[in-house]
């Protein structure tokens, strides 16, 4: 899954200032600069906001962060398990029940806007070919 406009997610926590874009400028307010309240890909602390936002809401969730892989989130349902891969604005997660992948997806629906991707078939160099009961990584 993709989150749409992943980094204009990440909440500021210092305060940034930008010059007005060419082409928006009112008279009168030349010598004028705006406050920035959210972060955009084009600002260097997008990447930190957006993933301390993610970090967040997965802590909220009940989702514990992997010690070893910190883009790498577990949430444990007695004997249910969902991992959540984070890279970038791409979201790639697996688990043992249907129900618990349904209402990861929904919730995450309504937190952010998502993208829902087809089938993983390649990711970072890996191919990946899904069968009904198994998968094949190489």
């Amino acid at each position: 899954m993709d989150v749409k406009s992943a980094f204009l997610n990440g909440v500021l926590e210092e305060e940034v200032y930008v010059e007005h874009p060419l082409g928006y400028m009112r008279r009168g307010e030349e010598k004028t600069v705006l406050r920035l309240k959210k972060a955009f890909y084009d600002l260097k602390q997008a990447p930190r906001a957006w993933n301390e936002r993610t970090n967040t809401y997965f802590e909220k969730n009940g989702y514990e962060q992997c010690p070893y892989e910190h883009a790498l989130y577990i949430k444990k349902k007695g004997e249910y398990v969902i991992f959540i891969a984070l890279y970038v604005d791409d979201l790639i997660f697996m688990g043992n029940n249907a129900e618990l992948i349904e209402a990861f997806k929904e919730v995450m629906n309504k937190e952010f806007e998502i993208i829902f991707l087809c089938l993983m078939k390649y990711f970072l160099g890996l191919e990946v070919v899904q069968g009904k009961d198994d998968i094949f990584v190489s």
